[in-house]
């Protein structure tokens, strides 16, 4: 009989198994060893312990299909390819052992040893969404709240740093007969969504969001979104979207904010990660925190080499010194060899974590930068793939499309961006993009209102002084776009029309060469030197 994957390890729900040397945390699919830990894929868990808890016997490849993919049609190339991915990942034992053998006509079996272990300490990182609370919804809409459950759990899944709790293991905590913080500890995980699901008049569902810290006991976040029930299905991947998405900017700036050189040598590699995930995505692009973020990511790959989000880390903080001039002397071209430093750091961080949203979005950032329009175009949509709820993927598609000749489908991208992540500092970027793409469609009046909400959320954010100076010496506003042509000169890379040129992303496509050459045109008669 082929063992269930669903059943939990001796010792208790939240109990490990040793597989080699590594740990394994089947409630929150991940593996761990000596300092680096990996996310994996659910099935690839389940087809892990399946083959763990067989004791070394031979699992018929029949048997995994049906247990592993049970209610799904796949083919037996299904299976070969999970097993070649856990192979490369789990690597070698001392005697040079693969971790899986394969018995040619029977089956596969699991060749290194299995303990199980007591459960580890609370990871910072780990976090269980109980199944959302229905209070005075009707009947016919009982099914909204699991399927809230179900798509949060999916979201927060689908980034590589969070450690989610699988939904299986959450189905038996429907009922609310113990505190959140209590059920934290039971569960061994650091924090507990808490969440209400509430029916009003007018045919209005209100979703209630906590997140409940167990050590503290503490409330530390909240968030309430209204939708109208009778169009849940368009809303909900919305309401999913945006609570996944500041969760993760919740959970990645729980460490206190620190100098890099004093940071407790004990801190893990995926924690400095954090830090410096915060300092890029989650603060206004500035010199001093692309700098803090970059001590940070250097430091957490010098203690795991193998940390994606480390690699990520250092690709946008590359891209950004070169964007932005903050590591060239003034009137320097843009330094072609730290952005080509920023895509290796993006390719290295998706051989890491193919699977990690945050990867394939930054290479579609650098590969943009460099005119590489229809490798960034794919890298975003791939991004988007793995995580409906990658609100920066939406913003950047705007600008990709409207370089490529779309400037109308900017806007609805756009407002896909900001129902995501209302009041995400990257925000700046994706009025810029409203503002390229008005430019583009020759609304002046939107182009302008556009470069000054941007220049609100990130007063240093360079670019959209340039849309605004053109906007404004359309309109006939001379003295506006003077005003801004003289914040270039004086606080910016883009001292002169050339300059704005050199450091702007590369036109390769037809569309945006025209673009780019009648904002430079508008820019010169606006003031700005063209040498």
């Amino acid at each position: 009989m082929t063992p269930s994957p669903d059943e939990p390890p001796e010792g208790g729900p939240h109990a490990t198994l040793r597989i080699g040397e590594w740990t394994v945390l089947a409630l929150a699919d991940r593996i761990e060893r000596a300092g680096s830990s990996h996310k994996l894929e659910p099935r690839a868990m389940r087809l892990l312990l399946v083959l763990a808890r067989a004791g070394g016997a031979v699992v018929p490849a029949s048997s995994l299909l049906a247990t592993v993919w049970a209610g799904v049609v796949v083919t037996p190339s299904s299976l070969y390819e999970s097993v070649s991915r856990l192979r490369k990942l789990l690597g070698r034992d001392a005697e040079g052992r693969e971790a899986i053998e394969s018995v040619p006509r029977k089956g596969y079996r699991l060749r290194w040893p299995v303990h199980h272990t007591a459960a580890p300490p609370l990871d910072a990182h780990s976090i269980a969404v109980l199944p959302f609370e229905a209070i005075g919804v009707e009947p016919a809409f009982d099914f909204i709240p699991p399927a809230l459950t179900d798509r949060l759990i999916g979201e927060l899944s689908r980034h590589g740093e969070l450690s989610v709790l699988a939904r299986g293991t959450m189905l038996r905590y429907g009922e609310r007969s113990r505190p959140a913080a209590e059920l934290a500890r039971e569960l061994g995980v650091r924090c507990v969504v808490d969440a209400r699901v509430r029916q009003g008049l007018g045919e209005r569902l209100w979703v209630e969001v906590a997140l409940v810290d167990g050590p503290s006991q503490r409330q530390t976040w909240t968030e309430t979104i209204e939708l109208p029930v009778r169009h849940w299905m368009q809303a909900a991947d919305i309401v999913a979207g945006r609570l996944a998405r500041s969760l993760t900017f919740e959970f990645h700036a729980r460490a206190p904010r620190a100098d890099p050189g004093a940071l407790p040598q004990h801190e893990s590699a995926r924690d400095l990660a954090a830090r410096a995930w915060v300092e890029l995505f989650a603060r206004p692009e500035s010199q001093g925190t692309n700098q803090r973020a970059q001590a940070w990511a250097r430091q957490a790959l010098g203690s795991d080499p193998g940390c994606g989000l480390a690699e990520v880390c250092l690709a946008t903080c590359a891209w950004r010194a070169a964007q932005f001039g903050w590591e060239s002397p003034p009137g320097a071209a843009l330094d072609e060899s730290t952005l080509h430093a920023a895509m290796a750091h993006a390719e290295r961080a998706l051989e890491l974590a193919p699977d990690e949203p945050d990867a394939h979005y930054v290479l579609g950032l650098i590969a943009y930068s460099r005119g590489e329009t229809v490798r960034a175009e794919e890298a975003l949509r791939h991004c988007l793939r793995l995580s409906g709820s990658f609100a920066p993927a939406f913003g950047l598609l705007a600008l990709v499309r409207t370089r490529l000749g779309h400037p109308d489908e900017a806007p609805a991208l756009c407002d896909r961006a900001f129902a995501l992540s209302p009041r995400e500092p990257l925000r700046a970027v994706w009025h810029l993009a409203l503002g390229w793409s008005a430019l583009a469609r020759h609304d002046a009046a939107a182009a302008l209102d556009a470069a000054q909400r941007a220049m609100a959320v990130n007063p240093a954010f360079p670019t959209p002084y340039a849309v605004g100076a053109v906007a404004a010496r359309m309109l006939g506003q001379e003295a506006l776009a003077a005003q801004w042509v003289e914040v270039l000169r004086a606080r910016s890379p883009f001292r002169s029309v050339a300059e704005f040129l050199r450091r702007m992303p590369a036109a390769t496509a037809p569309a945006h060469r025209r673009q780019m050459q009648t904002a430079a045109r508008w820019l010169a008669e606006a003031g700005l030197p063209k040498d």
